[in-house]
């Protein structure tokens, strides 16, 4: 099979990508189409849906790209939360801080805390502490729930605000972002090794820019995610926007059993094995079972169930980094999420983002 020339064919459209010292040079407009249903990707209409492993090596075997080998871990992700600050404090007395705190908030609730915790009778601790209660009690505030447990009512206010930013142009605007691939936010399509270790980091900040768009619209709305290990229906309660197509589900694929989600979770012990394991065996085949437009690697944002399939993703992450240490080997311009300014380090706690799982 001849390898594909450089460059692109007479007719085919040039994909802008960023280099070293322009990443963040281009206007937001000449990276991202406004309305991504009048944008055309004959390049990508070959594809049409998320790849296996072999798919991948194949097709990156045939462009001549060599896959770098896993190099295990580059350092130690930080411990919970609070553990991790408390730790790190160097404050001889907060040594067992983290076991203290977790005591004191299943005897007392986050709130008591505050005010009638023993530790909070030094001066030290409430200065070092203060900050981080307040991010938990705000995460707190912020929490994603189980679809399932979602009411009548908390479904079409999730609904209205899905509808009222489509209808505004504002969804259309964010979910476009997805079809750039320069982002390198998947392993697939270029992203390489970088790709597979912003994957994880980039949709965490990709979904807290959905939810914040959406909380604009409908005060305290968050996604909920979707449990397909266990939940097996998908979730078509969501609003289906115009020209998203929704096939009956299979198209070929499976859905990733609880076993498979939890040795990802309990045995797989550093995170470029994790990051791997989850876009492969707990993400890619959902969107191809999904069928239709969430088939589609650039244009399943079209679809909010996207959303729903990505805050489970994002739980699963937050779910393996309470038990493992592993960061994403990203540094220099790698580990900006762009389009945005976040980096890998931003995303690397929930608790500081401001939101929970429930």
């Amino acid at each position: 099979m001849k390898k594909k020339a450089k460059g692109a064919a007479k007719g085919e459209k040039s994909v802008l990508r960023p280099t070293a010292g322009t990443a963040h040079s281009l206007p937001l407009e000449h990276i991202h189409p406004q309305h991504p249903e009048d944008s055309e990707h004959p390049d990508h209409e070959v594809q049409g849906r998320f790849p296996t492993r072999e798919e991948l090596r194949l097709q990156e075997e045939e462009m001549g790209i060599v896959r770098r080998f896993n190099r295990g871990e580059i350092g130690e992700r930080i411990e919970r939360h609070l553990a991790e600050l408390l730790r790190g404090a160097g404050i001889p007395e907060l040594e067992d801080a983290g076991s203290l705190v977790l005591e004191s908030t299943k005897a007392l609730g986050l709130r008591d805390l505050i005010t009638k915790g023993p530790q909070w009778r030094d001066a030290k601790w409430s200065d070092f502490l203060g900050p981080s209660i307040a991010a938990l009690l705000a995460a707190n505030e912020r929490q994603r729930v189980n679809h399932l447990t979602l009411n009548n009512d908390e479904r079409n206010r999730f609904n209205k605000a899905v509808e009222t930013a489509y209808n505004d142009g504002s969804y259309r605007t964010l979910a476009a972002v997805h079809e750039d691939m320069s982002h390198r936010m998947h392993t697939m399509m270029g992203g390489g090794y970088i790709g597979g270790q912003r994957f994880l980091p980039w949709h965490r900040i990709y979904l807290v820019k959905m939810e914040n768009l959406l909380r604009s619209k409908q005060w305290g709305v968050t996604i909920p995610y979707w449990d397909y290990s266990n939940d097996h229906a998908r979730p078509d309660w969501v609003w289906q926007p115009p020209n998203v197509i929704r096939d009956t589900p299979g198209n070929g694929a499976t859905l990733p059993s609880q076993a498979t989600v939890d040795n990802l979770i309990n045995n797989v012990a550093t995170y470029d094995a994790f990051t791997n394991g989850v876009e492969f065996d707990a993400h890619n085949d959902v969107h191809n079972w999904c069928n239709g437009t969430m088939s589609n690697p650039m244009r399943s944002t079209r679809d909010p169930i996207f959303w729903l399939l990505h805050a489970n993703v994002d739980r699963i992450w937050d779910l393996w980094q309470a038990k493992h240490s592993g960061v994403p080997n990203l540094s220099g311009i790698n580990a900006t999420m762009d389009p945005w300014p976040h980096t890998a380090t931003d995303a690397s706690s929930i608790i500081n983002l401001g939101y929970m799982y429930q």
